[in-house]
């Protein structure tokens, strides 16, 4: 395409196609020519991202080339704004970015900031009932508000909330946040003191929700997953009191990274409810804890065909016989088709591997180990899988060598170790240290 060409667009495909450069970048194209001196103010997704090599560590010049950027595009409609930045910067000019971004019938806004000396900012009230056609909000790193009563977020499908405390006191904030969402579909709600400043369950109730990203921590207080509709779970909290509405009919994937933390929790819903799971992660060793201690309520996961699982050397008084929730779990599992192990597999001198019985009719075709250091005590769990696992079809392992002669002694250790007659061994190595 040449210049005749580009000329020939209207100055409003120019600033669309414009969108597409970093800010800064895009800022340049006013020196191309008297034409393109205000195309700047065309642009529909505006993306102000911190650059410490252009800014120089100052703080003061980004908040400079963001007013003036806003200020410029003020005129036309914008459909996205993107402000991110990892210096501390002031509550008013934060405050006044959010406040002229919500004047511009946005569909995207996303604000990732630091708070002057670590405090938060206060959100403009009108950002909870302005916003009718926002299709997508993420508020970032430190943010603090009072839910009014005629919050309504009419078109809003996606909402990230990292760090954002509400003040609100005598009702869910979290309930009356969702139900101003009439077609949310993805929700990520990390809070990693407080959520919510009184005491209040954290409801998590909607029958649009698809995706659903929480991380807790330091809260006892009760939790509901009132969500037929979820699809995918990741969720990282300590254990709550209770759960006392689990509603996850339709949910596909769930990670769970949930660790005791209070006595007298009650995580028999939970596990209850992720019966119809297909793939299940657990992200931790300290979550087999959870279903070693209520092993009688460990349903059928009849769809489940894939459990991946985070293991660790811990010592025997910690977690006695850890290893034996994954018997359960697989015996539970009648159409399990692949098992990964994340972690060490090594062998307390305690156990008793002979003892373990994965059922005659174990389905599982796939294992899959990601870090193999090849110690004995993995060779001798190795050797315990192939030999209970007797539908195998394909054993993958990552295995870290730092030379050759590592490599080949593992190697041949792995191919050593009898295994089902369809059953092939694929080895891959890594020469980083084992993490």
């Amino acid at each position: 395409m040449d210049m005749k060409m580009i000329n020939d667009l209207g100055d409003d495909v120019l600033g669309h196609i414009i969108s597409f450069l970093p800010t800064r970048e895009a800022a340049f194209t006013c020196l191309l020519s008297k034409r393109w001196r205000y195309l700047f103010s065309f642009l529909t997704n505006l993306r102000l991202d911190y650059d410490e090599e252009v800014c120089g560590g100052r703080g003061k010049d980004f908040v400079g080339f963001t007013d003036r950027a806003l200020a410029l595009s003020g005129k036309f409609p914008t459909r996205e704004i993107s402000i991110k930045c990892r210096k501390s910067i002031d509550s008013d000019h934060v405050t006044g970015w959010i406040a002229k971004s919500l004047r511009r019938g946005l569909l995207k806004l996303d604000i990732d900031v630091i708070g002057e000396y670590g405090y938060c900012y206060a959100l403009p009230p009108e950002i909870f009932f302005t916003c009718k056609n926002l299709v997508e909000l993420k508020l970032a790193k430190g943010f603090r508000a009072t839910l009014p009563g005629d919050v309504s977020f009419p078109s809003l499908k996606k909402l990230f909330l990292d760090y954002v405390c509400f003040k609100n006191a005598g009702l869910c904030v979290l309930g009356k946040l969702l139900s101003a969402c009439p077609v949310l579909e993805e929700l990520t709600v990390v809070c990693r003191r407080t959520w919510q400043v009184t005491n209040c369950c954290l409801n998590v109730s909607s029958s649009s929700l698809k995706k659903l990203t929480i991380e807790c921590v330091y809260d006892s207080r009760d939790m509901t997953f009132d969500t037929p509709n979820l699809v995918y779970l990741e969720y990282k909290d300590h254990v709550r009191r209770n759960y006392p509405i689990v509603s996850l009919e339709s949910l596909v994937e769930a990670k769970l990274d949930v660790v005791y933390y209070y006595s007298g929790c009650n995580p028999t819903n939970l596990i209850k409810g992720l019966r119809n799971v297909e793939l299940l992660e657990l992200s931790t060793a300290d979550t087999w804890k959870i279903f070693m201690d209520c092993p009688q309520d460990i349903p059928v996961f009849s769809n489940l065909i894939r459990f991946s699982v985070k293991v660790k050397v811990v010592p025997l008084y910690r977690y006695d016989n850890h290893w034996e929730f994954l018997t359960i779990l697989v015996k539970k599992s009648p159409n399990l088709e692949t098992l990964v192990m994340k972690g060490p597999l090594n062998v307390d001198e305690h156990e008793q591997l002979g003892d373990r019985d994965y059922g005659i009719a174990c389905p599982v075709k796939v294992l899959k180990i990601t870090e193999y250091g090849g110690k004995t005590g993995e060779l001798e769990r190795m050797k315990h899988f192939l030999q209970k696992l007797p539908c195998l079809e394909l054993v993958e392992v990552l295995a870290y060598a730092v030379n050759d002669e590592e490599k080949s002694r593992i190697t041949q250790d792995l191919l050593m170790v009898p295994r089902p007659s369809k059953c092939d061994i694929q080895i891959m190595f890594c020469e980083k240290a084992i993490p």
